[in-house]
């Protein structure tokens, strides 16, 4: 709850309410999720080892062969996750409650 709170997503305060979101549901993207809990460096979800043995032909080309396509992942990621909100969680949480009250 911390890092939610942290990340501006959620409101927190003594008493009997507790806490509050901070923004709309659907403000509230998976992205804005995704980076306020999981531990992710500013460098993204892939790490380079930052000195590579340059004797090494894997090593010294690693960075020049995997560098682009790496931060396309990682963009593509980003990019579908920023199109999911908490409010569609939300829309479809209640159909499927309502489709198994529908089978009592």
């Amino acid at each position: 709850m911390g890092q939610l709170k942290d990340a501006g997503i959620i409101l927190s305060s003594k008493g009997k309410s507790g806490m509050d979101l901070a923004r709309s549901l659907e403000e509230i993207t998976f992205l804005d999720i995704y980076k306020a809990v999981e531990c992710v460096s500013g460098e993204g979800l892939f790490h380079f080892h930052e000195h590579p043995n340059m004797a090494c032909p894997v090593g010294r080309n690693i960075h020049a062969v995997l560098g682009g396509k790496l931060a396309e992942v990682q963009a593509t990621f980003e990019e579908s996750l920023k199109a999911k909100t908490m409010a569609e969680v939300v829309r479809d949480t209640r159909k499927v409650m309502a489709a198994e009250n529908h089978m009592d």
